[in-house]
């Protein structure tokens, strides 16, 4: 089963080049996980399309706000690797939606 993961950010300008780098790691390991960039205004309205969300660490203070909306869909929100953002470790960052996704009842 594919999970289909999202990076917000402000306005979806670096989660986009984030959100590039986990996909490509995912394909590599042969796993079925999409990840898109968006940003967070933009999620209120896509929120259901996707299983897992992280906050880029510039947004972290929305987290409450997007977790409110994520709950309705039962999409669990984490704020990115701060480690793993400032290094774009597209690797970190994948094993972070997986994790998540298995706590949403997801398997890879």
């Amino acid at each position: 089963m594919a999970i289909k993961g999202v990076i917000l950010c402000s306005w979806g300008a670096t989660s986009s080049a984030l959100a590039k780098k986990v996909t490509e790691e995912a394909k590599k390991q042969g796993l079925d996980v999409v990840v898109d960039a968006g940003g967070t205004g933009e999620f209120k309205k896509k929120a259901e399309e996707y299983d897992v969300a992280l906050l880029e660490p510039q947004v972290r203070h929305l987290k409450k706000e997007i977790e409110s909306i994520a709950s309705k869909y039962n999409i669990p929100v984490d704020v990115v690797d701060m480690q793993a953002f400032a290094m774009m470790d597209g690797k970190k960052i994948l094993n972070q939606i997986i994790e998540l996704a298995k706590k949403a009842g997801k398997e890879v």
